[in-house]
């Protein structure tokens, strides 16, 4: 609004409101604050999300690199030939063709195994832990625990009770896939072999034994259907 002011010699002015105290300024500077805030706020949640993304994409590229290297140490156990234990391991790998494939054991030692004087050698990678025994720096034993295979079929209850005695190792391999830990050994000409397979219910396991390549016992926890 106006005002009118009259000077000393009766002239009247009309002065007028400053601009800055006039309502469509103030409505100006209001739009203004608020698109500029705008602006910001989306700019710092770009930065929030190519941060995130970042960090989601080296989380998965770090558990597929785990993955692999897992898979590859399981093959080079799978590819270890065991020998007699009572033949000073006859037939098994000597143990510089082992930590030429594992590469030096993370701990070693020094027990009897049924009166034979065995040497165990230990490699880990991650939470896998591969355990080979040694007679005469041969292999005689070895077994692996922590790994977890990926697979599809899972092992219910009804699979587990379906599983026949002298069933030989490969086929139960064929049905449900590798073991995730297994151990093997050779003793006077007799092969046991103890596998154990993580079944994906929740802390369910199954653990079956072969003699000579045939099922002679089965255990199994936490299965349902």
């Amino acid at each position: 609004m106006s005002k009118k002011i009259k000077d000393e010699n009766g002239n009247v002015y009309v002065q007028k409101k400053p601009f800055y105290k006039k309502v469509w300024f103030w409505l100006l500077v209001v739009i203004v604050v608020i698109c500029a805030g705008g602006a910001l706020g989306g700019g710092d949640g770009s930065k929030s999300s190519d941060s995130s993304s970042a960090a989601s994409s080296k989380k998965s590229n770090d558990a597929d690199k785990t993955i692999s290297e897992n898979a590859e140490f399981r093959k080079k156990f799978d590819a270890i030939k065991v020998g007699d234990l009572m033949n000073h391991g006859d037939g098994g790998d000597a143990l510089a063709d082992v930590e030429k494939s594992l590469g030096k054991p993370s701990t070693t030692s020094t027990t009897n195994d049924q009166g034979v004087k065995v040497k165990d050698y230990i490699w880990t990678k991650g939470n896998v832990s591969i355990n080979v025994q040694f007679n005469d720096d041969k292999v005689v034993s070895k077994d692996i625990d922590g790994f977890k295979f990926a697979r599809k079929t899972k092992m219910n209850l009804d699979g587990f009770n379906g599983i026949a005695d002298g069933a030989t190792y490969s086929d139960i391999v064929a049905k449900f896939g590798e073991p995730d830990g297994l151990d093997e050994m050779l003793v006077s000409g007799e092969k046991t072999v103890t596998a154990i397979w993580l079944t994906g219910t929740k802390g369910g396991t199954v653990t079956l034994q072969f003699t000579n390549d045939a099922l002679t016992s089965k255990t199994q926890s936490g299965l349902k259907n």
